[in-house]
């Protein structure tokens, strides 16, 4: 085997492992974040059409920033077909189907689930107030139903 072609290969071979190592880093910080039970989730229920869902942008925004990773942020898109089969496939992967297929036909609707149960304990169409999200995921953590 020619050196260059000796190269090559144990080059493309690095290049496999790293991206093994990186994909399967990757995949524990996932079900790391997957399995923590306590996790509340704040599901939202999204159009690009939806005037609702727009209005939403800074709040979501918002809410990124307060919780961060104490949080599941979920976007469920039902802009057309194939976004709702991409939204049906992550509701499913999640174990909040049942809330999506109650909800899926309210845009602007946002969901906060707990973590556990996957159960809502409010759900609001296009609340902007903070301090609503903060008492649910609050009420989420501690499991007790609104």
């Amino acid at each position: 085997m020619s050196r260059n072609r000796s190269r090559a290969l144990l080059g493309s071979s690095l290049a496999a492992v790293l991206a093994l190592s990186l994909s399967g880093r990757l995949a524990v910080a996932e079900v790391g974040a997957e399995a923590d039970p306590a996790k509340p989730f704040i599901v939202k229920i999204h159009a690009d059409w939806c005037g609702t869902c727009t209005r939403l942008e800074p709040t979501w925004e918002a809410l990124d920033a307060k919780f961060g990773s104490k949080v599941r942020l979920v976007v469920l898109d039902v802009t057309d077909r194939e976004s709702v089969a991409r939204a049906t496939a992550e509701a499913d992967r999640l174990g909040i189907r049942e809330f999506f297929d109650t909800y899926k036909s309210k845009t602007g609707t946002v969901g906060v689930l707990n973590g556990a149960s996957r159960q809502p304990v409010s759900v609001m169409r296009g609340e902007t107030n903070l301090a609503a999200y903060e008492s649910a995921v609050a009420k989420a953590r501690q499991g007790s139903p609104s």
